[in-house]
């Protein structure tokens, strides 16, 4: 009789709730029946059971993240010497003072992130770029003033601003859009009377940009002041492996490019309906990523001023890489390269 009301418990396991696992853990604490943790844990435990929090990894801390790599190997953001010494504490950070210049600074100074305050809540403001939140949204969120958001958002983009793809290799796709030109937020000083948005379509000046992106997703992009190759050999000079093929619609930009650069290069007719050339030279890849970036900065953010594309383009390369954006990534690529890019007027 007892082996089979054993037997019963055994097989009513399996069907226990958290609450029922609860009185069942308590019930064995108090029998005082020794349980060892090295031993894995049995097959029909709940699956819905949470893990434990010190098992959870924590995203480090963004500001943290910069003293500490800042302290590692301080430098004078005056004259880029390293003969330097500490010179007290200020609002919780340690401050430096430069031997050569005399200059007194902390890890902030020069830099996009100087002068910005709450960075308690850096991390999750992060976390929501991740999501493409829009500064309304971010700024209810989070609980800061509207300009605070705006502010916070381009500062940490331009920490990220120029990290482009070291080298793009296989098959590179090479094609170029364009954007209205925009000075949307500017009030005063605008080159052109005002006027409503959507009208003289025609008539409103395209900024050209680029975008190289190989099969690997790594990608080269930037706001062009033309359409010629020069222009294009500035942003993609040193970034495209020579042994590289790259596919581009037919244009004298593009041929003048191959020769500057050397890499081999697949011409599409693209306006005689040639779309593919032996069956895997193509831009459809790249203009998939156009078609995706028009439809993030028009339908998320309504459009964004042609002086701040190239933050946006930069985000959207974090968004679109090989590797998922995560907020752990995000402060650790901010941190890394920490110093090494200084912002004027900050």
């Amino acid at each position: 009789m007892q082996s089979e009301l054993f037997q019963n418990f055994i097989d009513s396991i399996p069907s226990l709730n958290n609450e029922q696992w609860g009185i069942l853990d308590k019930t064995l604490l108090n029998a005082r029946i020794p349980i060892d943790d090295s031993e894995e844990k049995p097959d029909f435990a709940p699956v819905d059971s949470k893990p434990s929090s010190n098992n959870q990894r924590s995203t480090p801390d963004l500001a943290t993240s910069i003293l500490t790599h800042f302290a590692e190997q301080p430098v004078c953001p005056e004259c880029k010497s390293h003969s330097i010494y500490r010179w007290g504490v200020q609002s919780g950070r340690q401050r430096y003072r430069c031997k050569s210049c005399k200059k007194t600074f902390n890890a902030f100074s020069a830099t996009p992130l100087a002068r910005l305050r709450y960075p308690e809540k850096w991390n999750n403001y992060l976390t929501g770029m991740t999501y493409s939140m829009t500064l309304r949204a971010a700024a209810n969120e989070y609980n800061i003033d509207l300009k605070t958001s705006f502010r916070w958002r381009h500062r940490f983009l331009e920490v990220i601003n120029n990290d482009q793809a070291e080298k793009l290799s296989g098959i590179t796709e090479l094609d170029e859009t364009f954007f209205r030109e925009s000075f949307k937020g500017q009030r005063e000083g605008l080159p052109r009377p005002s006027r409503k948005r959507g009208n003289d379509q025609n008539k409103t000046r395209k900024v050209p940009v680029m975008v190289a992106r190989d099969r690997n997703r790594h990608t080269v992009d930037g706001v062009l002041e033309n359409e010629s190759a020069n222009e294009l050999c500035r942003h993609l000079n040193g970034r495209i492996s020579i042994e590289a093929t790259v596919c581009a619609d037919a244009h004298l930009a593009h041929e003048k490019l191959a020769e500057k650069l050397g890499f081999e290069f697949k011409e599409l007719v693209t306006s005689a309906g040639q779309h593919v050339l032996e069956g895997i030279y193509h831009i459809q890849h790249v203009n998939s990523y156009h078609s995706d970036l028009k439809r993030w900065i028009g339908g998320v953010f309504r459009g964004v001023a042609t002086r701040y594309l190239p933050h946006y383009l930069a985000w959207k390369r974090d968004l679109s890489g090989a590797v998922k954006l995560n907020t752990e990534r995000s402060v650790s690529r901010i941190a890394e390269h920490w110093g090494f890019q200084l912002s004027a007027g900050t």
